[in-house]
């Protein structure tokens, strides 16, 4: 989404893709085959997506993705229509508009929409280029936005199905019929999240439309004005505090913790706390529901990492250590 129409993209307009049917993608969006000109913007294994440019119409960017089942395609479409009617087309914060889909052969056309996205931002804003406040409060207004939708009465906070959970994960890697990577620091996230579920359990908790995914590369500050988001994971209504430990997990992840005397919650930076929470409207790292999705956020991704350290890549091995040092720092701070 940073990337202009004529930018650094791959010119594939007289190439096939493996398996999507380009002219009939471009003759479904009404754009004649001969005037369709395709830009691969990313791909990998089992996914394309395609800037696709006609003389007689706006930009478009197309996904496909072949490793998806129609029904999880559907989920996501189901998903993405579902928060642009939240978010409505008009306002300052909303969804990249989705333009036309095809769920059996798992396809979808996006409005191409020029912009910096937040983790470009943020990058620029590591020398001080642009302001990493202002970016964390756009996208604290973002969610606040979206969370506005949820149910107006706070239920009490019920963490004891996600606990279960851990309960039986960790019974598993004790036994040694599941291995994780550095098992004795995993075994003290399980047993650290008695503390934090105890100190959540009962807390008032909004339940409602999440987003699923909100992190800084799904955030497109458009030249047209709006902020907008994309892609997306199809979730259950839940605690809309969910999208908020993500988001700073995985601000985390990609821009490592504060310095000692700068840290807040998790080893963050505090300021970075302060600014999400200006725009959301709700002071996030004082929140004890926040503590506990922030922790079982780092349990899952904990999870997600391949056991041996030659099994990881570079990017791998600096999230695992982001996470473990992210726990560490979280429980010496809820502990005492």
């Amino acid at each position: 989404m940073e990337q202009r129409p004529g930018g650094h993209m791959s010119d594939t307009s007289n190439q096939s893709g493996p398996d999507l049917d380009r002219e009939r993608v471009a003759q479904a969006l009404g754009i004649a085959t001969d005037r369709a000109r395709w830009r691969l913007i990313k791909s990998t294994a089992a996914r394309e997506v395609f800037l696709l440019e006609g003389t007689d119409c706006d930009p478009l960017v197309v996904k496909y993705d072949d490793d998806v089942s129609q029904v999880r395609f559907g989920e996501l479409l189901s998903c993405y229509r579902s928060l642009e009617r939240v978010m409505g087309r008009d306002g300052a914060f909303r969804m990249v508009p989705l333009v036309w889909a095809d769920a059996e052969n798992r396809v979808l056309a996006l409005k191409y929409v020029p912009g910096l996205t937040a983790y470009a931002r943020l990058e620029a804003a590591e020398i001080d280029f642009d302001s990493r406040a202002d970016v964390l409060r756009h996208c604290g207004a973002w969610l606040r936005q979206l969370h506005q939708s949820a149910s107006d009465t706070p239920q009490p906070f019920d963490g004891e199905g996600m606990l279960k959970r851990v309960r039986r994960v960790a019974k598993t890697i004790r036994s040694g019929s599941q291995e994780v990577a550095y098992p004795k620091k995993f075994l003290g996230i399980c047993a650290f999240m008695h503390h934090v579920t105890r100190g959540a359990q009962g807390r008032p908790c909004r339940h409602g439309t999440r987003h699923g995914d909100f992190h800084s590369r799904n955030v497109v500050f458009g030249r047209d004005g709006p902020l907008y988001a994309l892609d997306p994971a199809p979730r259950d209504t839940g605690p809309v505090a969910f999208d908020v430990a993500r988001f700073m997990t995985r601000l985390g992840y990609s821009f490592g913790l504060a310095r000692t005397q700068t840290r807040g919650l998790a080893g963050l930076p505090a300021a970075d706390w302060v600014a999400l929470s200006a725009g959301y409207g709700h002071p996030c790292q004082d929140d004890p529901v926040v503590h506990f999705l922030l922790c079982h956020q780092l349990f899952n991704d904990w999870l997600q990492m391949p056991v041996e350290k030659e099994h990881r890549s570079a990017s791998q091995q600096r999230r695992i250590e982001r996470i473990v040092s992210m726990f560490e720092v979280l429980r010496q701070q809820l502990q005492t």
